[in-house]
């Protein structure tokens, strides 16, 4: 039983170096939010393509050079950014949040950071170091194949519901000028992007006319995690009325 443990954990570990597209990112913005939550806000790869519900590795190596952790991907494709909301939940979790607490509560020019706020990561150039790998596959990630969605998460689990629904609100925003599973805008100017795709066939692409999200979670605060979010999607539904 040992063997063939060691043979899986071994096969994993092969086929996650043969796929891997491993990546420094840089830090645009962190915010410090009620219920030891960590949200960190970076910057996009050009080769990196992903869809909502996928998830990435990511690695601090002030925290541990050796330890890969998984997080699901909180910012759309269509974003020109990365984002993922970490929750301190155990030793890798707490110190990574420390580290970055640790940073936004040295002095800056002016002042200091107010936690729940989402700051300007060129503020702070002292930011650790994160590199990421991925994006790997969900079962989520093939929502888009059905008209109606139901979207169920228990407090921190939510996380991928949340790409999905900015993924939903930027669909319904029809940009034309946006890749289907690329960014809204690009920093690069160099890069050749697609030709754009029309309302009529990005509709055609995206079926999805309807969505439930349930969230369920302990603490009220909790709530402001994606209170941006959420405060779009009422706009939206009143403006459908």
């Amino acid at each position: 039983m040992v063997q063939e443990d060691v043979v899986i954990y071994l096969s994993e570990r092969l086929v996650r170096a043969l796929r891997s597209r491993i990546e420094t990112v840089e830090i645009l913005k962190v915010g410090l939010l009620p219920g030891k939550l960590l949200s960190l806000h970076m910057s996009r790869p050009d080769n990196f393509r992903y869809k909502s519900g996928q998830y990435m590795y990511l690695k601090c190596s002030e925290v541990s050079s050796l330890e890969w952790h998984p997080f699901s991907i909180t910012s759309a494709p269509g974003d020109d950014y990365l984002s993922v909301h970490i929750r301190g939940l155990g030793d890798w979790t707490n110190k990574l949040r420390s580290k970055f607490s640790e940073v936004c509560a040295a002095p800056t020019d002016e002042n200091r950071l107010n936690s729940g706020d989402l700051r300007n990561g060129n503020s702070y150039p002292y930011w650790p170091k994160l590199v990421i790998d991925g994006p790997y596959g969900a079962p989520s990630q093939d929502y888009k194949n059905f008209e109606v969605v139901l979207l169920v998460g228990l407090g921190i689990g939510a996380t991928p519901m949340i790409s999905i629904i900015k993924d939903i609100i930027n669909n319904l925003k029809v940009n034309t000028g946006d890749e289907e599973e690329g960014r809204g805008s690009n920093r690069n100017h160099n890069v050749v992007t697609p030709p754009p795709i029309s309302p009529a066939r990005k509709r055609e692409m995206f079926i999805t006319k309807r969505a439930y999200f349930h969230w369920s979670t302990k603490e009220q605060g909790t709530f402001d995690w994606f209170k941006n979010v959420l405060d779009e999607v009422a706009i939206i539904n009143y403006l459908s009325y």
